[in-house]
């Protein structure tokens, strides 16, 4: 997809926003995970919820602004309806309590990832997690990786691009370095609020 199709990062008027009603919109959140039976630091941990809360306001403000939630689309879900929402469950509470609000009001879960391309992805990442004595062997490993995620996201561009309707404004959940690319007709408003800086930071660190 060339660079002149990819879903346009603009602030027009609130008005333009309301009389607009052919677009569509994607509110873009990074997603990050406090991992389900896992032990965190508890400084980590009071960073997250700091960051879910201010993501959560920051969605807030632009529905009131722009438009509902109709649809809701995460990273790692692979089926739409009851069975995602297992999937979102299992994977973090946090974002779980947070995708079911937008559920409660209307909104629908839909599957974004290609079934194989999610289950390479986690063998990859088995891979990655070995100790390897071979650099080449690792350095072949994690080129494999990195296309996958390529591949992931060419597959979760496509779906949504299609499942989209005009009119329609959906919040997607996905790691904050990805390659997506949306229709022109899709406009893109990405959630980064002041507490993204201090993950950052925090995983600068480690």
């Amino acid at each position: 997809m060339s660079k002149e199709t990819l879903g346009k990062i603009e602030k027009p008027s609130v008005e333009k926003y309301k009389k607009d009603n052919k677009r569509r919109r994607i509110y873009l959140v990074p997603l990050f995970v406090s991992g389900k039976g896992k032990e965190f630091p508890e400084d980590y941990k009071n960073k997250l919820k700091k960051y879910w809360k201010q993501v959560e306001a920051r969605l807030s403000e632009l529905e009131g602004k722009i438009g509902n939630v109709k649809k809701v689309y995460c990273e790692m879900v692979d089926r739409d309806g009851r069975e995602g929402e297992k999937i979102i469950q299992e994977m973090d509470e946090m974002i779980w309590k947070m995708v079911k609000a937008f559920l409660n009001k209307g909104a629908i879960l839909k599957g974004v990832e290609d079934s194989k391309l999610l289950q390479d992805h986690f063998d990859w990442l088995r891979c990655l997690s070995l100790e390897l004595k071979s650099e080449r062997v690792s350095s072949f490993i994690a080129s494999f990786f990195v296309k996958n995620l390529r591949e992931r996201d060419r597959h979760i561009s496509s779906v949504i691009n299609k499942d989209l309707d005009v009119g329609e404004a959906a919040v997607v959940f996905i790691r904050e370095n990805n390659n997506l690319e949306f229709a022109q007709d899709i406009q893109v408003f990405r959630v980064f609020p002041p507490a993204l800086n201090e993950l950052r930071y925090y995983f600068q660190k480690k």
